[in-house]
Protein backbone atom coordinates (compact mmCIF):
# COMPACT_ATOMS: atom_id res chain seq x y z
CA UNK A 1 0.00 0.00 0.00
CA UNK A 2 1.46 3.72 -0.84
CA UNK A 3 2.10 6.17 1.81
CA UNK A 4 -1.25 7.83 2.78
CA UNK A 5 -1.53 11.64 0.88
CA UNK A 6 -4.96 12.28 0.90
CA UNK A 7 -6.01 16.11 2.27
CA UNK A 8 -7.91 15.22 5.67
CA UNK A 9 -11.91 16.39 5.09
CA UNK A 10 -12.87 19.21 7.09
CA UNK A 11 -15.05 16.56 8.39
CA UNK A 12 -12.65 14.35 9.41
CA UNK A 13 -10.32 17.32 11.30
CA UNK A 14 -13.35 18.27 13.45
CA UNK A 15 -14.33 14.47 14.52
CA UNK A 16 -10.81 14.37 15.13
CA UNK A 17 -10.97 17.32 17.45
CA UNK A 18 -13.32 15.55 19.13
CA UNK A 19 -12.13 12.36 19.48
CA UNK A 20 -8.46 14.38 21.39
CA UNK A 21 -10.72 14.91 24.54
CA UNK A 22 -12.15 11.67 25.17
CA UNK A 23 -10.92 8.63 26.77
CA UNK A 24 -8.78 6.43 24.28
CA UNK A 25 -11.06 3.21 24.88
CA UNK A 26 -13.71 5.17 23.26
CA UNK A 27 -11.67 6.57 20.39
CA UNK A 28 -10.92 2.75 19.83
CA UNK A 29 -14.42 1.96 19.82
CA UNK A 30 -14.93 5.20 17.21
CA UNK A 31 -12.36 4.27 14.95
CA UNK A 32 -13.48 1.07 14.82
CA UNK A 33 -17.00 1.42 13.41
CA UNK A 34 -15.51 3.79 10.46
CA UNK A 35 -14.00 2.50 6.82
CA UNK A 36 -10.76 2.11 6.78
CA UNK A 37 -9.99 5.54 4.32
CA UNK A 38 -11.99 7.79 7.02
CA UNK A 39 -10.34 6.08 9.99
CA UNK A 40 -6.62 6.70 8.62
CA UNK A 41 -7.52 10.36 7.70
CA UNK A 42 -8.64 10.93 11.51
CA UNK A 43 -5.11 9.10 12.46
CA UNK A 44 -3.40 11.75 10.42
CA UNK A 45 -4.70 14.55 11.92
CA UNK A 46 -4.63 13.66 16.15
CA UNK A 47 -1.36 14.54 17.82
CA UNK A 48 1.25 12.01 17.85
CA UNK A 49 0.81 11.63 21.67
CA UNK A 50 -2.76 10.62 20.98
CA UNK A 51 -1.53 8.76 18.07
CA UNK A 52 0.69 6.86 20.70
CA UNK A 53 -2.13 5.83 22.79
CA UNK A 54 -4.45 4.71 20.22
CA UNK A 55 -1.81 2.08 18.63
CA UNK A 56 -1.14 1.11 22.04
CA UNK A 57 -4.51 -0.81 22.67
CA UNK A 58 -4.59 -4.55 21.31
CA UNK A 59 -8.79 -3.49 20.33
CA UNK A 60 -8.01 -1.15 17.35
CA UNK A 61 -8.74 -2.80 14.24
CA UNK A 62 -6.89 -3.94 11.23
CA UNK A 63 -3.83 -1.89 13.22
CA UNK A 64 -1.31 -3.17 10.76
CA UNK A 65 -2.79 -1.78 7.48
CA UNK A 66 -3.44 1.26 9.39
CA UNK A 67 0.14 1.90 10.23
CA UNK A 68 1.05 0.65 6.79
CA UNK A 69 -0.97 3.63 5.63
CA UNK A 70 0.59 6.52 7.12
CA UNK A 71 4.16 8.01 5.83
CA UNK A 72 6.88 5.69 6.83
CA UNK A 73 8.69 8.70 9.01
CA UNK A 74 5.85 8.97 11.09
CA UNK A 75 4.73 5.11 11.35
CA UNK A 76 8.73 4.63 12.17
CA UNK A 77 8.98 7.29 15.25
CA UNK A 78 5.49 5.69 16.08
CA UNK A 79 6.89 2.16 16.71
CA UNK A 80 9.67 3.57 18.52
CA UNK A 81 7.56 5.49 21.28
CA UNK A 82 5.49 2.68 21.32
CA UNK A 83 5.19 -0.45 23.93
CA UNK A 84 7.64 -2.72 22.76
CA UNK A 85 5.66 -6.01 22.26
CA UNK A 86 3.18 -4.13 21.04
CA UNK A 87 4.95 -2.88 18.19
CA UNK A 88 6.15 -6.55 17.58
CA UNK A 89 2.66 -7.78 17.68
CA UNK A 90 1.91 -5.07 14.66
CA UNK A 91 4.98 -5.51 12.83
CA UNK A 92 4.24 -9.60 12.99
CA UNK A 93 1.36 -8.77 10.75
CA UNK A 94 2.47 -6.51 8.33
CA UNK A 95 3.37 -7.76 4.92
CA UNK A 96 6.81 -7.63 3.44
CA UNK A 97 8.10 -4.88 1.73
CA UNK A 98 6.07 -2.73 4.78
CA UNK A 99 7.59 -4.91 7.67
CA UNK A 100 11.66 -4.40 6.33
CA UNK A 101 11.20 -0.61 5.51
CA UNK A 102 9.88 -0.41 8.92
CA UNK A 103 12.17 -2.12 11.07
CA UNK A 104 14.79 -0.79 8.58
CA UNK A 105 14.43 2.82 9.82
CA UNK A 106 14.30 2.07 13.20
CA UNK A 107 17.46 2.85 16.00
CA UNK A 108 19.76 -0.20 15.86
CA UNK A 109 19.08 -0.95 19.66
CA UNK A 110 15.40 -1.17 19.49
CA UNK A 111 15.16 -3.50 16.02
CA UNK A 112 17.42 -5.89 17.42
CA UNK A 113 15.20 -6.48 20.33
CA UNK A 114 11.92 -6.42 17.80
CA UNK A 115 13.73 -8.56 15.65
CA UNK A 116 14.24 -11.08 18.72
CA UNK A 117 10.50 -11.03 19.74
CA UNK A 118 9.57 -11.69 16.17
CA UNK A 119 11.93 -15.01 16.23
CA UNK A 120 9.98 -16.71 18.74
CA UNK A 121 6.56 -18.84 17.61
CA UNK A 122 3.83 -16.83 17.91
CA UNK A 123 1.67 -17.39 20.86
CA UNK A 124 4.78 -18.25 23.21
CA UNK A 125 5.65 -15.88 25.92
CA UNK A 126 8.45 -14.49 24.42
CA UNK A 127 6.26 -13.62 21.53
CA UNK A 128 3.81 -11.40 23.31
CA UNK A 129 6.54 -10.49 26.07
CA UNK A 130 7.84 -6.73 26.79
CA UNK A 131 11.34 -6.13 27.61
CA UNK A 132 10.34 -2.56 29.21
CA UNK A 133 10.55 -4.00 33.07
CA UNK A 134 12.84 -2.53 35.87
CA UNK A 135 16.24 -4.48 36.84
CA UNK A 136 18.91 -3.57 39.35
CA UNK A 137 21.89 -5.07 40.41
CA UNK A 138 21.72 -7.27 43.49
CA UNK A 139 24.52 -4.57 45.05
CA UNK A 140 22.12 -1.82 45.42
CA UNK A 141 20.51 -0.23 47.95
CA UNK A 142 16.86 0.88 48.57
CA UNK A 143 17.77 4.31 47.70
CA UNK A 144 19.27 3.64 44.32
CA UNK A 145 16.67 1.41 43.34
CA UNK A 146 14.02 4.13 44.03
CA UNK A 147 15.64 7.09 42.48
CA UNK A 148 16.47 5.10 39.34
CA UNK A 149 12.85 4.36 39.34
CA UNK A 150 11.64 7.53 39.07
CA UNK A 151 14.55 7.92 35.88
CA UNK A 152 13.05 5.13 34.04
CA UNK A 153 9.36 4.97 34.70
CA UNK A 154 8.13 6.44 31.70
CA UNK A 155 10.11 4.26 29.66
CA UNK A 156 9.09 1.22 31.26
CA UNK A 157 5.27 -0.26 30.60
CA UNK A 158 5.04 -1.25 34.12
CA UNK A 159 6.32 -1.11 37.42
CA UNK A 160 4.36 -3.97 39.46
CA UNK A 161 7.52 -5.62 40.43
CA UNK A 162 11.52 -4.54 40.59
CA UNK A 163 13.58 -7.63 39.41
CA UNK A 164 17.33 -8.36 40.90
CA UNK A 165 19.69 -9.76 39.15
CA UNK A 166 23.71 -10.38 39.71
CA UNK A 167 25.90 -7.72 39.04
CA UNK A 168 28.43 -10.13 37.63
CA UNK A 169 26.19 -12.98 36.00
CA UNK A 170 22.93 -10.74 35.47
CA UNK A 171 21.28 -13.99 36.31
CA UNK A 172 17.81 -13.17 37.97
CA UNK A 173 18.38 -13.62 41.81
CA UNK A 174 15.08 -11.98 43.21
CA UNK A 175 11.93 -10.07 42.52
CA UNK A 176 10.32 -7.35 44.81
CA UNK A 177 6.93 -5.55 44.63
CA UNK A 178 6.70 -1.44 45.16
CA UNK A 179 5.29 -1.96 48.70
CA UNK A 180 7.76 -3.56 49.84
CA UNK A 181 10.99 -1.40 48.33
CA UNK A 182 8.88 1.78 49.89
CA UNK A 183 9.05 -0.02 53.16
CA UNK A 184 12.59 -0.19 53.51
CA UNK A 185 15.11 2.11 54.71
CA UNK A 186 17.15 4.31 52.00
CA UNK A 187 20.77 2.56 52.71
CA UNK A 188 18.98 -0.90 53.12
CA UNK A 189 20.05 -3.55 50.49
CA UNK A 190 17.88 -4.04 48.12
CA UNK A 191 17.90 -7.93 48.66
CA UNK A 192 16.72 -7.55 52.92
CA UNK A 193 13.35 -5.87 50.96
CA UNK A 194 13.27 -8.87 48.58
CA UNK A 195 11.56 -11.88 49.76
CA UNK A 196 13.63 -14.86 50.39
CA UNK A 197 13.41 -16.97 47.37
CA UNK A 198 13.58 -17.25 43.36
CA UNK A 199 10.92 -15.57 41.88
CA UNK A 200 8.17 -17.49 39.76
CA UNK A 201 9.44 -17.62 36.32
CA UNK A 202 8.13 -19.45 32.75
CA UNK A 203 10.47 -20.09 29.64
CA UNK A 204 10.27 -18.05 26.17
CA UNK A 205 8.47 -21.16 24.67
CA UNK A 206 5.44 -21.33 27.18
CA UNK A 207 2.22 -21.24 25.38
CA UNK A 208 -0.20 -18.74 26.41
CA UNK A 209 -2.85 -21.31 28.51
CA UNK A 210 -0.04 -22.23 30.72
CA UNK A 211 0.75 -18.14 31.20
CA UNK A 212 -2.57 -17.69 32.46
CA UNK A 213 -2.74 -21.07 34.95
CA UNK A 214 0.70 -19.48 36.02
CA UNK A 215 0.07 -15.90 36.85
CA UNK A 216 -3.32 -16.89 37.91
CA UNK A 217 -2.08 -19.89 40.43
CA UNK A 218 0.51 -17.67 42.02
CA UNK A 219 -1.82 -14.40 41.64
CA UNK A 220 0.71 -12.70 39.71
CA UNK A 221 0.63 -9.43 38.26
CA UNK A 222 3.45 -10.04 35.86
CA UNK A 223 5.48 -13.12 35.50
CA UNK A 224 9.19 -12.96 34.12
CA UNK A 225 10.46 -15.45 30.85
CA UNK A 226 13.34 -16.40 31.77
CA UNK A 227 15.98 -18.14 29.46
CA UNK A 228 19.16 -20.16 31.29
CA UNK A 229 18.51 -17.82 34.42
CA UNK A 230 18.41 -14.35 32.31
CA UNK A 231 15.53 -12.46 32.36
CA UNK A 232 14.63 -11.53 28.64
CA UNK A 233 10.90 -9.33 29.30
CA UNK A 234 8.09 -10.07 31.38
CA UNK A 235 4.23 -10.90 30.67
CA UNK A 236 1.73 -8.99 32.05
CA UNK A 237 -2.06 -10.31 33.42
CA UNK A 238 -2.47 -7.45 30.61
CA UNK A 239 -1.15 -9.31 28.06
CA UNK A 240 -2.79 -12.64 28.67
CA UNK A 241 -6.30 -10.72 28.33
CA UNK A 242 -5.25 -8.77 25.72
CA UNK A 243 -4.09 -11.97 23.75
CA UNK A 244 -7.42 -13.94 24.39
CA UNK A 245 -9.51 -11.59 23.43
CA UNK A 246 -7.45 -11.34 20.25
CA UNK A 247 -8.38 -15.30 19.95
CA UNK A 248 -11.75 -14.62 20.79
CA UNK A 249 -12.24 -11.79 18.30
CA UNK A 250 -10.41 -13.28 15.94
CA UNK A 251 -8.88 -9.43 15.42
Amino acid sequence: MNEFTTVASDEAVAIARILANDHVADIVEALNREPRETATELLCEVTFERLVEIFDQPELDGAPELMEALPRAKAGKLLTAMSVDRAADILRELDEPARSELLGGLAPPLRATLLSILGYPEGSAASIMTTEFVSVPSDWSVGQTLDYIRKVERTRETVYAIYIVDPQTHLLVRSTGLRRLITGEPDDSIMTVAPDHLPVTVGPLTDRETLAQTISKYDLLAVPVVDHGKILGIVTIDDIIDTMIAETTGT
